[in-house]
């Protein structure tokens, strides 16, 4: 389907917004698939000769505010035990943590929603802080209906990395205004209104340190449809909404099946009792339609 507009907005991240949603942390630092979690190492006293304190902060881009909230840090041992794993010797969800460690190297995790930075760091016998550049912003989505905001339940959101030759989505479970955390850069959007057809793809940019509001503008409407006699509770009514070209669009079996459609034009077939009916219909934005076929 052609890409239909999208409406952007960018604000700048307050370094403590409290609506950003979380999303859950992998299970290892990224490029290191061998991590495991291990029984967390309780914290001594700072004082204790043979502990330091390792300080860590993030930031949402050079020179860009500090993050208050919404990380999730974790430290493992940079050594791998005899099975190549790599133990989670502690971790914490403050923004600025001051952990006690015994002396050595470690792999230090955080993640910001979906975006994740690592560090190796070697602690000695003084005080280490530890600074992150997450170069990361975040993404609201919406969709629209002319003018009318379209219901979250009807829409559903995929986002690929421009820059990913392999087309893997990002994520593929964005809720309408949801607020994402991302890393900063180019991403293709697909919004999908209902289950068929009425989809649109457009690319947008997440900025470091800011929360952009897309608002993607559908064409479509709800169509409904019936095989005259109607009979209640039947199932051998089987449907297929064609283009006028023959391409099949969505197929149902439901007796009074409904479909959200893109603008443009259809043929429905109902198939009962080894006869084809058919009917050519079109769909307009935003307005409904109820699309009846005789039984003849």
């Amino acid at each position: 389907m052609a890409a239909w507009p999208v409406i952007l907005a960018a604000l700048v991240l307050m370094p403590a917004l409290p609506a950003l949603a979380q999303v859950p942390p992998p299970d290892g630092p990224a490029g290191a698939p061998g991590f495991r979690r291990n029984q967390l190492l309780g914290p001594v006293a700072p004082s204790s000769p043979t502990k330091s304190v390792l300080g860590l902060s993030a930031q949402f881009g050079d020179k860009l505010p500090i993050i208050n909230s919404g990380l999730h840090w974790r430290i493992f041992s940079d050594q791998a035990d005899l099975n190549g794993n790599y133990a989670l010797v502690m971790e914490s969800t403050e923004a600025h943590p001051l952990l006690t460690l015994d002396p050595g190297g470690y792999v230090v995790h955080v993640t910001y929603g979906l975006a994740t930075a690592t560090r190796h760091v070697v602690i000695g016998t003084s005080a280490v802080s530890e600074r992150i550049v997450l170069d990361t912003g975040a993404l609201r989505l919406t969709g629209l209906l002319g003018k009318k905001p379209i219901p979250p339940r009807e829409l559903s959101f995929e986002l690929h990395r421009t820059d990913d030759s392999a087309g893997n989505p990002v994520t593929d479970k964005i809720k309408a205004g949801e607020i994402v955390r991302l890393p900063a850069g180019s991403y293709q959007l697909i919004s999908t209104y209902g289950h068929a057809n009425a989809r649109v793809i457009t690319e947008l940019r997440v900025d470091a340190g800011k929360l952009t509001d897309a608002s993607v503008l559908h064409k479509g409407a709800h169509v409904s449809f019936l095989l005259k006699p109607a009979r209640p509770g039947a199932r051998d009514t089987f449907w297929s909404i064609q283009t006028p070209g023959g391409d099949v669009v969505v197929e149902n079996t439901e007796e009074r099946p409904t479909f959200i459609l893109a603008e443009g034009d259809y043929v429905a077939v109902a198939r009962r009792g080894g006869k084809i009916f058919q009917r050519p219909f079109s769909v307009e934005t935003g307005k409904d339609e109820r699309v009846e076929i005789a039984a003849k």
